[in-house]
């Protein structure tokens, strides 16, 4: 009761309700073991009395309860997340993914895109590895503000990445690939004092209907990346 308190109101309101409750519990044991009798003396010492000790006690402890919080929700945000780029890690995506997969089921439909950085081995050859992973980092910088909230970007390897757009069909699917491809290659990157030209490749499933699996999906996208990159890259397939 306390931490759903302490979490929605914060930890001076929190105290102060534990030093009330306090000061109610002592004045009540206070009357009766004086046989509910009123010694005005006996219940100004058990006012008193908590009023000091009961709010020493409570922040310590509250202050504990929520450094203990903060770090649970900083495991699970490390559980859940690429280091490097902010965005999910391909675990959580599978996870999240599966069970979009099963809502899609009841008529709200789905799409999946997997896109992946063309020519992202020479950027790497000839700038550095630190800098490539600036350049992956800028990358989903400039995605993340083009999707919805309920959409799930995630790094899926290296320099893969993944996107699911939940109750998405075909054509609106496309309409944000093509911005997010538009939207990377439109300015060049800076990086480590270079200017460098990116552009990404996408691959496109979408589901409606008829119901596939998670793993169908993402061949069926990976293999439009794979068209997409043999056609001349820089492109939306699928």
């Amino acid at each position: 009761m306390f931490r759903a308190f302490l979490k929605r109101f914060g930890l001076w309101p929190t105290v102060a309700l534990l030093t009330l409750a306090s000061v109610v519990v002592s004045v009540l044991m206070t009357l009766a073991l004086n046989g509910w009798r009123l010694d005005s003396s006996g219940v100004r010492i058990a006012i008193l009395v908590p009023c000091i000790v009961a709010p020493l006690f409570s922040t310590l402890q509250l202050r504990l309860i929520q450094q203990l919080e903060r770090i649970r929700e900083d495991l699970h945000r490390l559980s859940i997340t690429d280091e490097l780029t902010q965005t999910y890690n391909r675990r959580h995506f599978m996870h999240v993914a599966e069970r979009r997969l099963a809502e899609s089921g009841q008529g709200k439909g789905l799409s999946i895109l997997i896109f992946d950085l063309d020519d992202f081995k020479l950027i790497n050859d000839r700038y550095g590895h630190l800098t490539g992973d600036a350049v992956l980092a800028e990358v989903c910088r400039r995605c993340v503000p083009q999707l919805r909230q309920e959409d799930v970007f995630a790094r899926y390897g290296g320099e893969e990445f993944v996107l699911l757009l939940p109750a998405t069909n075909r054509t609106q699917a496309l309409e944000v690939a093509e911005r997010l491809r538009r939207v990377v290659a439109e300015h060049p990157i800076e990086a480590a004092g270079f200017s460098i030209p990116v552009t990404v490749s996408m691959g496109l499933a979408s589901q409606h209907g008829s119901q596939q699996s998670l793993d169908e999906l993402l061949n069926r996208a990976d293999d439009a990346l794979y068209q997409a990159k043999q056609q001349g890259k820089n492109q939306v397939l699928g």
